[in-house]
């Protein structure tokens, strides 16, 4: 299960972010970055992510860039999930 909380300006994913849950997030932040210029997202409460879970974050990327958005996710993670800041995929999405 995936949870999407909105805390101090960022967007927090909390639970497990697979294929189960991915075409619900991607429904979520496609609509919402049409109307927000600037979408940021924390991974620091998601406990577990797949490969299409790392694909829809990939696509929302290019979502937004081809709407002239802003979309980054912070560096912070889970210990679980440090592998995920080596992921190539994300490398132009991930700050500190």
């Amino acid at each position: 299960m995936l949870e999407i909380n909105y805390k101090k300006g960022k967007y927090e994913l909390k639970g497990s972010l697979i294929l189960e849950s991915s075409q619900g997030l991607l429904s979520y932040f496609k609509t919402l970055i049409k109307y927000d210029s600037d979408v940021v997202l924390s991974l620091k409460e998601l406990n577990h992510i797949d490969n299409t879970g790392i694909d829809t974050l990939k696509e929302l990327s290019k979502i937004a860039i081809k709407n002239n958005k802003k979309f980054t996710i912070f560096k912070k993670v889970n210990e679980k999930l440090s592998w995920v800041l080596n992921e190539p995929k994300l490398k132009e999405v991930l700050k500190e």
